[in-house]
């Protein structure tokens, strides 16, 4: 049945939310890995006990994400505009959306996990509001972290550590494999910045945008990038050894993620980002499978 005018408006205003204001594919991907630390923070596979905590984590966290994508692009309008690689990420910079619409959704983002959370621990609006402001601070005046060299890249350690953390501690327990593994998550944040600013040097150069990357150049940029990746591995042998020495399935999988990212790279011949990428995706995917193996067999 073919969809009016009307139908096919609002289909293309929903697409352009979410596609173009929100990012939901960074919502998604941010969603997963907070979830990934409330499956490790649960001491039960009595899933009816986890119903109102899981829905809370779950409509609490997207909104926080959808605010962080969402007022990193209304702080974004002028520069995105003249970048091809960020132009179509942000609905308001083509004027799809208005700039006045996106304050008030932004407000609306905030508002909802906030009165949410007032309905669990001080703790938990602690937390929530932290989040929050700490998703504030990287886009907007007059912190704004992304635009201090360094800073921001310490802020995407801090946000995926917290938000591996924040998961587990709405699903009731915080121990020393959900810390690993939030420590392990946020270096990657780093590593995937350091690629980010890689990938729009070009472009952050002409514009006179003080980058990490442009600061520092684009050759120590890449040193950074390797660094980076070797911290990342470095910091998941504490996690093969604890865990993923659990048992020959967990061994297998890790095994497996090595000789997957290792075939890839083959196969693709791939540059280095790609490649390292892989490693990180395979590898150290296998390790986090392995230590959520090794959580759930041992509250079964």
């Amino acid at each position: 049945m073919k969809m009016g005018p009307t139908e096919e408006k609002k289909n293309g205003i929903f697409f352009t939310f979410l596609t173009g204001f929100i990012r939901i594919r960074g919502v998604v991907t941010w969603l997963a890995i907070s979830f990934f630390g409330f499956l490790l923070g649960i001491s039960s596979l009595d899933i009816t006990s986890y119903m109102i905590s899981l829905f809370f984590f779950v409509v609490s966290t997207f909104f926080i994400l959808a605010f962080t994508f969402a007022i990193n692009n209304y702080y974004d309008i002028d520069t995105d505009k003249e970048n091809p690689r960020r132009a179509h990420l942000n609905a308001m910079a083509s004027g799809k959306i208005s700039k006045q619409t996106g304050m008030v959704l932004n407000i609306i983002f905030i508002v909802i996990p906030l009165v949410l959370s007032l309905f669990f621990t001080v703790e938990v609006f602690v937390f929530c509001a932290f989040l929050i402001f700490w998703m504030w601070a990287y886009s907007a005046p007059p912190l704004r972290l992304k635009g201090r060299a360094g800073l921001d890249i310490l802020w995407h350690f801090i946000a995926f550590f917290a938000l591996v953390l924040w998961g587990s501690y709405l699903a009731g327990s915080v121990s020393v494999i959900n810390i690993l593994v939030a420590v392990s998550l946020g270096i990657f944040g780093c590593f995937a910045q350091i690629d980010n600013h890689i990938q729009d040097y070009p472009f952050d150069k002409a514009s006179g945008s003080k980058t990490f990357a442009v600061r520092i150049g684009i050759h120590k940029a890449s040193v950074a990038l390797k660094l980076s990746f070797i911290i990342y591995i470095l910091f998941l042998i504490p996690l093969i050894v604890l865990f993923s020495f659990y048992s020959y399935l967990t061994i297998l999988i890790v095994c497996g993620g090595i000789v997957a990212s290792l075939l890839l790279i083959k196969i693709k011949k791939s540059t280095l980002a790609p490649s390292l990428y892989y490693v990180i995706n395979f590898f150290g995917g296998s390790v986090y499978v392995s230590c959520l193996i090794y959580h759930i067999s041992s509250i079964i």
